[in-house]
């Protein structure tokens, strides 16, 4: 039986992720000066920003598979998807403040792990 938390491998016939748009929502979130006013604001903006994160962690994880033993970027891009998978399973603690911080983490986890992904997918 498989752990619901470990991410699964990454098909090999999928399009690349849109980058672009995880970006732009990584953005939106360091953009906000403290939480919205309505709270299922920033559930929407948590929810997509895990789903990018549970998109990018397999991904990255097959390409550090195929990277070359000692490929430093492998090694950099390894550290970036544990940290942004703790954050992920890591409880943002009690209140407002607290889940906004804890989105924002989620979101620089976002940012970190789509340059590991350009990075490890040059040639």
């Amino acid at each position: 039986m498989s752990d619901p938390r470990t991410p699964h491998p990454a098909a090999s016939d999928t399009a690349p992720p849109d980058l672009e748009t995880m970006r732009d929502t990584a953005r939106r979130m360091q953009a906000l000066g403290g939480p919205p006013a309505r709270p299922q604001d920033l559930a929407l903006l948590v929810d997509t920003l895990r789903g990018h994160v549970q998109l990018l962690v397999p991904e990255i994880q097959a390409m550090i598979r195929a990277a070359p033993s000692g490929d430093y970027a492998a090694a950099v891009a390894l550290v970036g998807v544990d940290e942004a998978w703790r954050r992920l399973n890591t409880h943002p603690g009690f209140g407002e403040d607290a889940a906004f911080r804890h989105a924002r983490k989620i979101s620089l986890s976002v940012a970190s792990l789509c340059d590991h992904w350009e990075n490890l997918a040059r040639p």
